[in-house]
Formats: C-alpha cells, structure tokens, sequence
C-alpha cells in the first residue's frame, strides 16, 4: 500500500507509527494481512486503536481501546455499527468505512468529534485488512485525538459523537 503521500503531511506520532509499521508488513502495494498485524507493535497508543470487521451490510468492532471508548461514547458491548450510533451520527462514520472497502486503500482524515455541547478534534488513520486470501474483511483504526488522555473524560461528551470531516486523504 502507498503511503508515501500521507507520509509527506504533519502526521501525530500515532499516526506515523502506524503508517510505518503497516508499510513494513505490507510493502509495495500489497493489502495488509489482519494476521500479520500485531497490536502489541503499538504498545504506547493501544488506546487509541480499534478494528473493525466489515460485514455484508454492517460493520463490527472487533476490538476498541479504552480511550477509543471514551472519545466514542459508547461501550463495548454489542459492538455492531447498526446498533451503536445513532442513524443521525452514522453517516460520516459508516461513509469514511464504506471509502476504505470501495477503495481498498487507506483513509486519513483530520477533523473532530462532536456532541451538541463540545466538540474533541482528532486525526484518524483507517487501513484495509485482508484475510489469507486477499479478501478485505477487516479495517484498522486510529484516532488520536488533540487533547491528553486525563483531559478526554472531561471534553467528551455524553453518548455517540458525530465525525465532522475537515480533511481527508485516500490512497491510490
């Protein structure tokens, strides 16, 4: 996967860590493999990180760190798109997945989460996983958002967010 334009822009240290760790298990323009991506090799921002199973009409966290939890308003329980959040907040979320599939490529975006009454601004890095296959059947997630992790009970707000897109970079 070509991450060479991505690597070019002012990227949060999570974010660059990942890029580099997916470019060493994937080089050229080979599809990660959900079984050659080891978490662990992000031991300082596992919680940040998510995955998520993509499913035929629907998507499911597989896994979610526990800031991920906080920053998404949500618990880990049930943990399908479709029940989670609100159809009202679902769009930018479900629409920046639905882009990783069709594309099969990765998706940066800079923006923020929102609540009626505050908002977290974040950066977030969404790359396609394969099976042994080749088959998509899974995406990694970051979002790191701008503020400290004991400041991020407090600015996140009560229930899901909604995702307002600033910017956003696709892979070719």
């Amino acid at each position: 996967m070509n991450f060479a334009p991505l690597l070019e822009k002012p990227l949060h240290p999570a974010i660059a860590m990942a890029v580099r760790e997916f470019q060493a298990i994937a080089p050229g323009d080979a599809l990660p493999r959900k079984l050659d991506f080891r978490p662990s090799s992000l031991r300082l921002y596992l919680g940040f990180v998510f995955l998520v199973d993509v499913l035929p009409n629907d998507y499911r966290w597989s896994l979610v760190g526990e800031q991920m939890q906080v920053l998404f308003g949500i618990p880990n329980t049930n943990p399908y798109l479709s029940y989670l959040i609100p159809a009202a907040h679902r769009g930018g979320i479900k629409e920046t997945y639905d882009t990783v599939v069709e594309t099969r490529s990765f998706l940066y975006v800079r923006g923020r989460y929102s609540w009626p009454d505050r908002s977290v601004e974040i950066e977030r890095l969404l790359v396609p996983l394969a099976d042994g296959e080749g088959r998509l059947n899974a995406i990694f997630g970051m979002t790191v958002p701008n503020t400290s992790i004991d400041l991020l009970h407090v600015y996140a707000g009560v229930g899901a967010a909604k995702l307002e897109i600033d910017e956003q970079l696709a892979g070719a």
